[in-house]
């Protein structure tokens, strides 16, 4: 049985492991659950799972799973990436990958816990993201986690043919400890 590092009811975080990588290719390779990234919809290589996995042994990254406990589903991932141990900071990424757990509040409750452990665990003073301007979902998610959109990223993310605006959220020790 695995350990999580925490616990959120029926789920849990652990560490991103090399035995995640098949169920990740899967999320990446699922156009709805890609829609509003960044990344587009491409598929996987193992360039991109390989470069994933070091992305998750990287000091400046701390990659955790997201599981349903009962069984160790993989149905997402998140972390904080980009540390800047200096300016205190971090970068903010989720990314729900099976579409049959969405609208549940797990993404919420996810997010908040990873924000409580950047402050608490971390000491860090910020942490930011861009979201799609279209991803309606994350937004309410962000927002319902303390985050305030600080500015919008003109035609940023181009995907699937179109280009979107990226809205920059950030949210700072103080405001979440309030």
């Amino acid at each position: 049985m695995r350990k999580y590092f925490k616990n959120l009811n029926k789920f849990g975080l652990r560490a991103f492991e090399e035995d995640d990588l098949s169920t990740y290719r899967d999320f990446l390779d699922n156009s709805d659950v890609t829609k509003f990234l960044e990344m587009g919809d491409k598929p996987t290589s193992k360039i991109i799972l390989n470069n994933t996995l070091c992305e998750a042994k990287s000091k400046d990254n701390i990659v955790f799973s997201i599981v349903e406990k009962e069984n160790d589903k993989l149905i997402g991932t998140t972390g904080l990436y980009l540390i800047n141990w200096t300016a205190r900071r971090a970068q903010f990424r989720i990314l729900m990958g099976d579409p049959e757990y969405y609208g549940k509040g797990i993404g919420t409750k996810v997010t908040k816990s990873v924000v409580q452990y950047g402050f608490d665990r971390l000491n860090l003073e910020m942490i930011y993201l861009g979201v799609n301007k279209e991803n309606l979902a994350a937004i309410k998610v962000y927002k319902n986690s303390g985050f305030i959109e600080g500015g919008i990223m003109r035609k940023f993310i181009y995907n699937d043919g179109k280009y979107y605006d990226s809205i920059h959220m950030s949210i700072v020790k103080e405001e979440f400890n309030k």
